[in-house]
Formats: C-alpha cells, sequence, structure tokens
C-alpha cells in the first residue's frame, strides 16, 4: 500500500523535481545524458508505467502512475520542471534573485492573467499572483497555502513544483517556535493526496485522447496524484480523499482502506505490459484551448459562437505552438515585445512585429536571413499613410487585437477565472466580473529608472482586460490588506446568511440589506481576526461600518492600487487587416468618439454600486484638452489636402500658361 507522506513531506515547492533528481543516480542526469531520435517523424510510446514509490505497474495494480517515475526515465524532468507553466505558484524572478543567478532587478516578464479566487458566498473576486505584478496579492502574504491554491486552481495548471508541499521545517526552525503542521492544518492533506506532478499529457496527448473533465473532477476530490491515471481513462478512480478527515495518519490501515484506488482497463496493457501512449512533440490547439479560451457578453448575454472569427493566423492553419514554442527547458515564448527568453536564445522574430517586420539593425549591415521579414511566410504589413510615431506610441495588439471594440467594453468569460471548458448553464454575469477591450498604457515589466511613475504616461497604449477587486480585508495605518477567502468565510457565515450568491441574496435585496449584512459580518471579521477595522472593497471602493447600526461608510485607504482597476494586455483573436482600428483612415481614431480614445468602461463588482464610465483615454492618461486638439487638426486634413491639391493644380497651370507663352513663336507684325 502507498504512504504517500514517504514521497510528500521531505521535499519543498522546488524541490521535487530538482534537488530529488539532482540527488538520486536513477534519474540524475543532464539533457545529454537522454537519447532521443532527432527526427521530424512521432516517436511511438509503447512503455511501462511505474507509481511514485518507481514499482511496475500491471492491469492488477491499484495505484496511479507517477509521471516522474514514468516520463522521467526518458525525459530530463528536472529541466522541464523549470518550464514557465509549471512555476505558475512561484515568481522566477525572485528565484533567481535569491539564488544570486540574477540580479534583484529580475523581472517576472509582461503581466498576465491573475489567479482570481472566487466565493460566490461572499462576494469576492480576489486577483492573486506569486510574480511581482501590479495590483495582484500574493496568496502567501494573505494566509493562503499552497495546498489550497492548488485545490482552487488545479483544474486549470499542469502540475509541477506548485502543486507540491511546502518545505517541511526543520529541527532548528522547531526548537525556534516554529512547528510542523497540526491536525487542522490543511497543508497537512498532502501526505494523502499526494502531489500534482507535471502531466506531460495534459498537453501532449493527441487530440480526443486526455479528458480534462475527469481530470477536473479528480481534483475537486483531492484526488492530486490520480489526476493523470485518470484523465487518461487508464482505469476507474474510486474513492476521494476529500472525504478523509484532515490530520488522517496515512500510515495508518484504516486510513489507507479509504484511499482512492485504481482499477485499470486491462485491454490498455499490450502482453508485454506496455501501454501505449498517443502523444505528439507538438501540442495541439486543444490542449492550450483548455486555459486560454474566452468568450465574450454582451448585454443581451452570451455571444453565439457562430457569428465569431478565429484568430486570423489559426484561419491561416497556424497552430498556437507555431508562435508559442519551447524547448526542453519548456521556457514557453510569450511573444511580447522586448521579451528576454530565459535560455539566452533570441525570440524576437516570434513577436508580432519581430515575424512580420524583421529585426531592426542600429547599423546599416545586412540583417541575417532568419532576422527578416516573413517568419513562417507571414505577410509584409503596408502601413501605408501611417506616420512611423504609431509604432512608438502603440503597439500591435492596439490595432489588431482582441474583439472588435465598441463604446462600451463588454463583460468578458476567461477559462482560467470562469471554468470554460466544464460543462455549464452560464449566464455570462458570473463573477469575476472581467472587462474589455480596454485600450490602456502597457504596463511597466521591465526595470525602470527610480521614478517609475516618470514612464507611467509614455508607455505604448495596448489591448487589454480588466476588473476591479472584491474582497474582504482589515485597514492598518491607512493600508488595507486582503484577508484569506477561506478563513473570511467561516466567519461571516452566520453573518451573511447567503447560501449560494452573494449577488442575488444580498446586493440585488437593494442598499438597505447590502448595508445590513455587510455591516453585520464586518463586525463578526473584527471580532474573529482582532483586527480594529475590518473592510468590504468593491468597485474601487472600501467600506467599513458606519457610527450607526446596519450602515457603511467609505474608508480612505493610502494603498489605493490595492482597491483600484487591475489590468492585464490580450492579442487575440487577431483581427484581419481590414478590421484593425485605422484601417478606414486617420479620422477612425482622431475624432472626438474615435474608439482607441473615447471608448468606456464601467466599473463592476458584487457590490449595488452604478459606477460611473471611465474613458480610455483618462486610462491612457491623456487630457481632453490634449485630445480635442489633435482631433481639430485632424478634423480639417481633408479639407486641408483638397486645398493644397487645388492651389497646387493651380499654380501648376499658371506654371504651365507661362511657359507657354514664353515659347509661343513671334508673330510677323512682332518682327
Amino acid at each position: 500500500m502507498v504512504c504517500y507522506a514517504k514521497f510528500h513531506r521531505p521535499f519543498g515547492i522546488l524541490a521535487l523535481a530538482y534537488c530529488t533528481l539532482v540527488g538520486n543516480q536513477a534519474f540524475a542526469a543532464d539533457s545529454e545524458s537522454y537519447a532521443h531520435s532527432d527526427s521530424n517523424k512521432r516517436y511511438l510510446h509503447h512503455i511501462d508505467l511505474y507509481d511514485v514509490n518507481n514499482r511496475k505497474i500491471t492491469a492488477d495494480s491499484d495505484q496511479p502512475y507517477s509521471t516522474l517515475k514514468t516520463c522521467g526515465r526518458c525525459h530530463d524532468y528536472a529541466t522541464i520542471s523549470h518550464g514557465w507553466h509549471f512555476n505558475a505558484f512561484t515568481s522566477d524572478a525572485r528565484r533567481r534573485a535569491e539564488t544570486g543567478e540574477a540580479e534583484a532587478t529580475a523581472s517576472d516578464g509582461r503581466p498576465g492573467e491573475p489567479w482570481i479566487w472566487t466565493d460566490a458566498r461572499t462576494g469576492t473576486q480576489l486577483p492573486l499572483s506569486y510574480r511581482d505584478w501590479l495590483g495582484r496579492f500574493n496568496p502567501t502574504d494573505i494566509g493562503l497555502s499552497t495546498f489550497e491554491m492548488t485545490r482552487q486552481f488545479g483544474a486549470r495548471i499542469p502540475g509541477g513544483n506548485m502543486a507540491t508541499p511546502a518545505k517541511e521545517a526543520s529541527k532548528d526552525e522547531k526548537d525556534d517556535g516554529v512547528q510542523e503542521d497540526d491536525a487542522n492544518d490543511d497543508s497537512s492533506r498532502w501526505a494523502l493526496t499526494g502531489s500534482l506532478e507535471i502531466d506531460c499529457m495534459a498537453c501532449h496527448a493527441t487530440s480526443g485522447v486526455y479528458d480534462f473533465e475527469v481530470r477536473r473532477e479528480t481534483i475537486e476530490a483531492e484526488n492530486f496524484a490520480w489526476a493523470p491515471t485518470a484523465a487518461l481513462r487508464l482505469g476507474d478512480v474510486a474513492g476521494s480523499v476529500s472525504r478523509i478527515k484532515t490530520g488522517s495518519d496515512p500510515s495508518d490501515e484504516t486510513v489507507q482502506a479509504k484511499l482512492p484506488k485504481v482499477k485499470y482497463r486491462a485491454q490498455n496493457f499490450a502482453p508485454d505490459g506496455t501501454v501505449f501512449f498517443d502523444l505528439v512533440r507538438e501540442p495541439e490547439n486543444n490542449a492550450c484551448y483548455q486555459c486560454h479560451s474566452q468568450r465574450t457578453v454582451t448585454e443581451d448575454g452570451l455571444e453565439p459562437r457562430w457569428i465569431h472569427d478565429e484568430d486570423v493566423h489559426l484561419r491561416a492553419g497556424m497552430n498556437c505552438v507555431d508562435c508559442h514554442r519551447n524547448g526542453i527547458d519548456h521556457q514557453t515564448v510569450r511573444g511580447f515585445p522586448g521579451e528576454q527568453h530565459p535560455s539566452g536564445n533570441v525570440a524576437t522574430t516570434l513577436s508580432c512585429a519581430g515575424c512580420h517586420l524583421g529585426i531592426e539593425r542600429e547599423d546599416d549591415s545586412v540583417a541575417s536571413i532568419s532576422s527578416r521579414p516573413g517568419r513562417l511566410g507571414s505577410p509584409l504589413p503596408k502601413h501605408e499613410g501611417l506616420p512611423p510615431i504609431h509604432f512608438e506610441k502603440l503597439t500591435c495588439t492596439a490595432c489588431h487585437g482582441g474583439p472588435a471594440p465598441d463604446q462600451e467594453a463588454d463583460g468578458i468569460l476567461t477559462s482560467l477565472s470562469h471554468g470554460l471548458g466544464q460543462k455549464l448553464h452560464r449566464s455570462g454575469q458570473e463573477l469575476p466580473s472581467i472587462r474589455g477591450p480596454l485600450f490602456a498604457r502597457s504596463q511597466a515589466w521591465a526595470p525602470l529608472a527610480s521614478d517609475e511613475s516618470k514612464h507611467a504616461n509614455e508607455a505604448p497604449i495596448t489591448t487589454a482586460r480588466a476588473m476591479w477587486p472584491a474582497y474582504w480585508g482589515s485597514v492598518k495605518d491607512g493600508v488595507v490588506s486582503p484577508l484569506s477567502p477561506e478563513a473570511v468565510y467561516s466567519a461571516t457565515r452566520k453573518a451573511l446568511r447567503v447560501r449560494k450568491d452573494f449577488v442575488a441574496e444580498v446586493s440585488e435585496k437593494g442598499r438597505e440589506t447590502f448595508n445590513e449584512k455587510v455591516s453585520a459580518a464586518l463586525a463578526a471579521i473584527e471580532k474573529e481576526f482582532s483586527v480594529d477595522r475590518a473592510v468590504y472593497v468593491s468597485t474601487g471602493t472600501a467600506y467599513g461600518r458606519g457610527e450607526q447600526d446596519d450602515s457603511l461608510t467609505e474608508v480612505e485607504v493610502k494603498n489605493v492600487d490595492a482597491i483600484e482597476m487591475v489590468q492585464w494586455p490580450m492579442a487575440h483573436n487577431v483581427r484581419p487587416a481590414g478590421w484593425a482600428l485605422g484601417a478606414t483612415g486617420c479620422l477612425e481614431c482622431h475624432v472626438d468618439d474615435g474608439l482607441i480614445f473615447a471608448s468606456t468602461v464601467t466599473p463592476t463588482g458584487p457590490a449595488p454600486v452604478v459606477a460611473s464610465p471611465i474613458a480610455m483615454s483618462s486610462i491612457q492618461q491623456i487630457s481632453d484638452d490634449e485630445r480635442s486638439q489633435w482631433n481639430q487638426l485632424f478634423a480639417g486634413r481633408a479639407m486641408f489636402k483638397l486645398m493644397t491639391a487645388a492651389s497646387l493644380a493651380m499654380m501648376a497651370i499658371a506654371l504651365l500658361g507661362t511657359f507657354i507663352a514664353s515659347n509661343r513663336p513671334a508673330s510677323k507684325e512682332s518682327l
């Protein structure tokens, strides 16, 4: 019987796939020690399966297969584990700075979509990230364990370093008062659930082989170690760790009897005991869609799929991995301007501009062939009549990316935040409330000068999505900090008396009901957490208890970025050139109602507040006077061109007349 405590407890977040492998002779080796086919053809995988204790699995086994012990026999798991997707619960920049691999100014790259912790019962939509990105909260800082994060978001991560237990306290730390997890600590459940190892087949299985929904259900049952086996339908998993009491001893025979068991399907095993893994070297689009899809929501609800066109690149027959590619290190190219790939390889030509326009050289030397425009057969944009300053002030996606914009930003559902792919009845109004497309300044991600605010209004405009945080927190010395959403639910359950939906059962009942229940919940939080001032944040406002019973008051905070809009860029779907902003001419943007400046976004959240729309020019920090002056210049531009053309024509006629007169033969009378 497997005791997962033996496997998990000694390992840290990064130790599982790195330190252990380095110290284990069976698996420690660099990439050169692994054989590879070096061919473009698919390599057929008829392989033996092994469990977490490195025992060969047969059709009669009842333990799940381990990707570490199975795939890791032939592939460099240690190197793979440093990949971008496998470290979503860590900051690579912080790790490199702490280990001396890079300077302290190392960056986690362009900000991406946060992990939004959503709890409809408490009206919570809390943006989280372990990476140092503006507007996100570090889960560790608010008391969320890696286990809680894995349980909440495990269905949308491919496993890896982030989905493993935290490091066990050393003897010295215990002597200094740092105690091991007690029976009431969720992190002690790792010994029961097992680690959510890197699931190679989540990306590399051919379409139709891997069942993402079964994987989600398995992870929700806290059967982390069983997820790869269940998703490939190698067998049926019976039992649920979620039903085992926290603090149970996994070495106890009674507890072991309750752990999930696998009943393998004998037909999956060949006579020699091997199993065929139907996989591809380059992941197919269907695997990417599991986490990278979005739907637009208008006033009429979810927009029908049939009215949408695919990304222009997909229509041309390309795949996601044609641009977002990687090597054995699995450091996926993200494709944003200025990206510095960790491998040291140049990825510039895999960005929009790099692929279509090539790499400009500072000197006059001839660019290498691989730096020229037209990679993957991409067309060279003409941009006829477009002043070069646009390439400094705008990103490519500002004009070409995202859903076609309208006067007001629509709602957006995403795979990561709304579980797209899971079969549900969606109205489009589910939390978290995300809006887009927005036209906002690109957030700084590379190290800037000491005065970062000085550069804020100089960053190029890009297409983005945004949301306004909603959470329960405490205020100390004017600084608001979120509280653990799990702990908040326990503390406010009786005060709020919400069964399923905070919005439907509190906010939509009117402001009086909202004030009464939120005030009672804040009082409960102040008592439970022993804080002087508890607040509920929503739609850019922090609400605290008022002087009168059942009343609320707005609370000012010093760290306004903790309650204001959180944004992240969006690129896809890329629209064809004819649907780009400005395709019809200058006056598509440089007029009073030009969408890139005049369209609006309205802050939304669980609170019953009707916020004022915010113009894109305001988000871009462009004053109305400045924009008006520009628009006036362009308003008369067409007439100016006509007048100039007419003047030139008249001058030409006059010059022609003068020329003819001066070259006319003299008449006899004049002689």
